[in-house]
């Protein structure tokens, strides 16, 4: 099945890479320039004060999602057109629901996830902690801590994993929003939890079918070629799959 979803993907692509392009373009060019633009500002307050590093940052964080959330959600719109064989106009308006919608969407996705992060990655962070706390205190042999820190690591990964594949259960939320106009933002990641409840090993697995693709994105290049030919894939999967 993923290898038709993959050609539906390549086929919906076919002749349209240039209306996605501007958009993937844009979400990569003010992801880079928030990135930079934070990293700055923290090595400049670096012997400063940390409050002003802290609310500059913020205030950055508001602003990228302010202006990439909206992106974000008109790519996943030309996508689920470009699966439909629609072609998807020039621009796409969301309006001032459609811009709240977006923006809401990314802040509890990033909640959502951050929340469960911490969750899954409690008992390896706690352990390190521990330990950290105990060897200041009393040293320890340089063969129990290196015991100590490949354990937590081992658990690190395992919690990682389960991390991984808990959160695809959000993975639906955008490509609902951008079905269903009306729709708002917790019904979709509602709907998104209760669709994917007995797929989640699936979606994960299609997921990381794409990380040799990713790799090749180490040249930065690529990106504009493998994310839509991504998310294209996402979607194909979500509208015709299981």
């Amino acid at each position: 099945m993923n290898s038709r979803i993959k050609l539906s993907a390549r086929a919906a692509l076919s002749g349209a890479h240039f209306r996605i392009m501007p958009l993937v373009t844009a979400i990569i060019f003010f992801v880079f320039i928030f990135s930079v633009c934070n990293a700055l500002i923290n090595s400049f307050f670096a012997f400063g004060s940390k409050y002003v590093s802290a609310a500059v940052s913020a205030l950055l964080l508001v602003l990228a999602v302010v202006m990439i959330s909206p992106l974000r959600l008109r790519l996943e719109i030309k996508h689920l057109l470009l699966a439909r064989r629609i072609k998807p106009a020039a621009r796409i308006r969301l309006g001032l629901s459609g811009w709240l919608k977006s923006c809401g969407m990314c802040i509890c996705l990033f909640l959502l996830r951050l929340f469960w992060l911490c969750v899954f990655e409690l008992v390896p962070a706690s352990a390190l902690t521990a330990f950290i706390i105990y060897n200041s205190k009393e040293a320890v042999s340089l063969r129990a801590a290196y015991a100590v820190l490949i354990g937590v690591s081992v658990l690190g990964i395992i919690g990682f994993c389960f991390y991984f594949l808990f959160i695809q259960r959000y993975s639906k939320a955008m490509f609902y929003l951008a079905c269903f106009k009306d729709m708002s933002v917790f019904d979709a990641i509602e709907e998104s939890v209760r669709k994917t409840g007995n797929s989640l090993a699936d979606i994960a697995l299609f997921k990381l079918g794409f990380l040799p693709w990713f790799l090749l994105c180490v040249a930065v290049v690529p990106l504009l070629f493998v994310i839509p030919y991504y998310k294209q894939s996402i979607t194909c999967r979500f509208l015709y799959g299981r």
